[in-house]
């Protein structure tokens, strides 16, 4: 199959764009920056601005990944603008060139309050994908590990403080799922059938809460024997902190990663694992 994927020179894109060429797929890999040397024909294109018919001419799917975690208001980069104005340009360039197959990444927590701008505007483009292609399949993964993940990265720099200072209460669980894992899955669905008009949740093996997860962080990298002695911290008492800190360069926060982080990230979903039915469990390779 020759499949277009948005986003391809990012986090997910990238393992994505790896998982389709190992299957065999003809990959042209859709992204305002390219990356020299990747798999895959290479388009250097916007989704906000250029005409992406050239990219999707000819293709059996399209796999649309493109979405931020962290906006840059400053330069024009917002979740509405690449949540939401995105997916409906990415929809418009699908029909016009009657590109068979959708597949649209969203986020384990997506719904129409969801309780932050990121998960609010995941939602909005789910919605834009079900009004305009009904087939379309849509994953929702948790919190991703591997690669170097930012998430996790925040967590090596937390756990090597000697008392680790932790948002909220610490209770919020997770099921951190591998990077690669959800590329696996995605890179199967794209040829099966059954896969069509279904909205997946993608969690990992294990469930913890953000203490675990620091724990866990802390044993794994750096031989910090758990459980960590912690600090918590009312998010209420950091709101303020942290909306001065998020336009400071390396802040390792936003006012809506905060609030975020006090949103369950779970899910019982299993019906992925016909395409990845061992998936990884959270190592050293965060």
């Amino acid at each position: 199959m020759r499949v277009a994927v948005t986003g391809a020179s990012g986090y997910v894109g990238r393992a994505v764009v790896e998982a389709l060429v190992a299957l065999g797929h003809e990959v042209v890999a859709v992204s305002r920056h390219p990356r020299l040397g990747d798999p895959g024909h290479g388009l250097g294109l916007d989704v906000l601005s250029d005409d992406l018919r050239p990219a999707f001419a000819g293709a059996d799917a399209v796999i649309h990944l493109v979405g931020i975690i962290r906006e840059r208001t400053d330069v024009g980069v917002t979740f509405e603008r690449l949540h939401v104005d995105a997916t409906r340009r990415v929809l418009d360039a699908v029909r016009q060139s009657n590109v068979p197959r959708l597949l649209h990444m969203s986020a384990l927590g997506t719904s129409p309050r969801g309780g932050s701008a990121y998960f609010e505007t995941k939602w909005r483009a789910e919605e834009a994908v079900r009004a305009a292609w009904p087939k379309a399949t849509i994953v929702r993964p948790s919190l991703m590990f591997g690669g170097g993940a930012d998430f996790f990265r925040t967590l090596v720099g937390l756990a090597h403080n000697p008392v680790v200072p932790v948002p909220g209460d610490g209770r919020t669980p997770f099921d951190p799922v591998a990077r690669t894992d959800v590329a696996r899955a995605l890179a199967a669905m794209v040829s099966d059938e059954e896969a069509s008009g279904e909205t997946f949740e993608i969690g990992g093996p294990e469930r913890f809460t953000l203490n675990q997860l620091i724990d866990r962080v802390g044993q794994a990298v750096l031989g910090r024997r758990p459980p960590l002695p912690k600090i918590h911290m009312p998010l209420r008492a950091l709101r303020p902190l942290v909306a001065l800190g998020e336009h400071v360069p390396g802040f390792p926060l936003t006012k809506d990663q905060l609030q975020m982080l006090g949103i369950p990230n779970t899910t019982d979903d299993t019906r992925w694992h016909r395409w990845v039915p061992e998936p990884r469990h959270l190592d050293r390779d965060l």
